[in-house]
């Protein structure tokens, strides 16, 4: 008798015969749960009552967090993260990484560090001279740079992979059937899209009107 009112008196136990109250349970399924809270280590059956219920009270609500949460992360936006750099890059007065007018050259270089196959870009005229490229890094993934001169300022034609993140920042313009995100900060424009699972961020000491005309001279 002594052994059942110590059952029935468990709050562990009262809480599992509410949680199933509907529940049809096997035959002896309380008195083997019951038999089990015996057989733990001493120091979880010290434990106070008002304790343990503290920490089935925690886990519930872990439970609802963990279910609340969604799965796949948001989007993140890439702003002028790529604006910043450049204007980093710029008062550091570092050269690129590799240095050669080879577009082929600089695509090839690029493909053994990033974890996708970077663009085929070309020179343009003679006054968009292609002088390189550099490896970056945005929020945590690895961002192809092409280098260039035009009409002796510089412009980076930034490369990433777009899965998680969105070009989103500034006025949008729609153009070419495709909208580019455009700023200005200082002496710097950044002009910003997506495309075939990539985003594109073009950099330059070049005006907003500039910029657009040598996106289009380069058929970006």
């Amino acid at each position: 008798m002594n052994e059942c009112r110590r059952i029935s008196d468990d709050p562990v136990a009262a809480t599992l015969r509410k949680a199933f109250a509907d529940e049809c349970p096997p035959r002896g399924l309380e008195h083997r749960l019951a038999q089990s809270l015996r057989m733990l280590p001493s120091p979880a059956r010290t434990i106070p009552a008002s304790r343990r219920f503290a920490m089935m009270a925690a886990a519930a609500a872990l439970i609802l967090v963990f279910a609340v949460i969604p799965l796949r992360p948001e989007r993140a936006e890439l702003a002028d993260v790529p604006l910043k750099e450049l204007q980093a890059f710029i008062d550091s007065n570092r050269p690129v990484d590799v240095a050669t007018n080879d577009p082929v050259g600089v695509r090839n270089w690029l493909a053994q560090r990033v974890d996708f196959i970077p663009p085929s870009v070309t020179t343009g005229s003679r006054d968009i001279e292609l002088i390189g490229g550099r490896l970056c890094l945005f929020a945590g993934r690895r961002v192809a740079s092409y280098m260039y001169r035009v009409h002796g300022r510089l412009v980076s034609i930034y490369v990433m992979t777009a899965a998680g993140l969105s070009p989103t920042g500034g006025i949008d313009i729609e153009r070419v059937g495709r909208t580019v995100a455009v700023m200005r900060k200082g002496r710097l424009t950044q002009a910003s899209w997506m495309k075939d699972g990539l985003i594109y961020s073009v950099v330059g000491e070049l005006s907003e009107s500039e910029l657009l005309a040598t996106l289009d001279e380069m058929r970006l």
